[in-house]
């Protein structure tokens, strides 16, 4: 018996349920003009927002940093032979720290002075004055920007501010604010994905021109090879200048020596005394040993000269960055189907929920 009393209440509920889901489809059927201007003026509002941001264009490279098994095989064999290891995975850069590198800023700072141009041959400047000068913005960036800029300028008539010097050199490590806004950008929108198994990078960036996009990434790839390059040479090269001028030394000191053995024989050739042959002996083998030291000084130097090519290249691009023909936004598409997706949400709410509360609010104000 109480079986079936379990059984008829959850019949009961679940009739109710659909009562209620029914009478929530019939009101919203019932005010379904109000729904529809609502998605209307979403809509419309979509349209005017995906029509007032200013167009971005998408550029990408993928690269393929070089592992240390295929670098440098053959002078590595050769370096072996002489008895000097090339092993240079202490001090070679890895490729994870990629992101760190073209977000920093002495990085970005290197790429303020680089020539732009415009894909319609309009405008050719520096990409510092590109960033600062010709960016494009929505219709109500400068409606908020207004009070702000009126604000500043009412107080410039009673504070004057000293302006900064526009031929001044700027120093990278006390940027002004619209420099330091700059790098901002670049390091945000400048994206790197890396594939941690096998190490393919790519790197991407958006602006609001194709060419400057394209030229800007071109420009990055190449600094972060000069960067990572001179990375991994800097130890081997600044071990090969060090032992070149050891080298030199010497080389100088092998020379001397060769020099006063062969004065000393060419003026004792004739003479047969004992101490004539002792000085002879001891000279020669002041030149020996000269010369066996500047042999392993210019074996050394030539094995760190073979290392410091080994590093070179750090990485190959896979995917140079081309201009791209389509921009990558705003989509007008998503815009039009986010905003009428929410204003009917908005629109249902009020319907349902919202206009019945609401009266009852007005009408709690009324009696109190």
């Amino acid at each position: 018996m109480t079986e079936v009393n379990n059984i008829e209440n959850q019949d009961f509920r679940q009739d109710e349920q659909e009562i209620d889901i029914m009478e929530l489809i019939s009101k919203l059927w019932k005010r379904r003009k109000t729904l529809l201007v609502w998605c209307a003026v979403g809509a419309v509002l979509g349209l005017v927002i995906g029509f007032s941001i200013p167009k971005t264009y998408s550029a990408s490279a993928v690269l393929a940093p070089e592992t240390e098994e295929s670098m440098g095989s053959g002078v590595s064999s050769i370096a072996s032979m002489m008895g000097v290891s090339l092993d240079n995975s202490v001090d070679a850069i890895n490729f994870q720290l990629f992101p760190d590198i073209v977000s920093s800023t002495p990085f970005i700072y290197n790429l303020f002075d680089l020539p732009v141009e415009t894909a319609d041959g309009e405008l050719k400047t520096t990409l510092l004055d590109y960033m600062m000068e010709h960016q494009k913005s929505a219709w109500w960036s400068y409606v908020i920007s207004a009070p702000f800029k009126l604000i500043g300028w009412v107080k410039s008539w009673f504070v004057k501010e000293d302006e900064p010097d526009p031929d001044a050199p700027l120093d990278m490590y006390n940027l002004p604010k619209k420099e330091r806004g700059v790098v901002g950008f670049f390091a945000e929108n400048i994206i790197v994905e890396m594939d941690k198994k096998t190490g393919k990078t790519t790197i991407s960036l958006e602006m609001q021109d194709p060419l400057v996009v394209t030229t800007v990434l071109n420009a990055v790839l190449e600094d972060l090879k000069a960067y990572t390059s001179d990375y991994r040479t800097s130890k081997a090269r600044q071990d090969a200048e060090n032992l070149s001028v050891i080298c030199e030394q010497r080389k100088q000191e092998y020379y001397a020596a060769q020099q006063a053995y062969a004065k000393y024989t060419d003026a004792n050739k004739n003479v047969i005394l004992q101490s004539a042959q002792a000085e002879r002996d001891r000279l020669q083998q002041e030149m020996n040993l000269a010369f066996q030291v500047y042999s392993q000084v210019a074996t050394q130097l030539e094995a760190a000269r073979i290392k410091e090519q080994e590093a070179k290249p750090v990485f190959a691009v896979v995917q140079p960055p081309l201009v791209p023909l389509e921009k990558a936004a705003p989509s007008k598409v998503k815009y039009l189907v986010v905003f009428t997706f929410l204003a009917g949400c908005c629109a249902a709410a009020w319907v349902l929920f919202g206009q019945e509360y609401w009266a009852k609010l007005k009408e709690g104000l009324r009696q109190g």
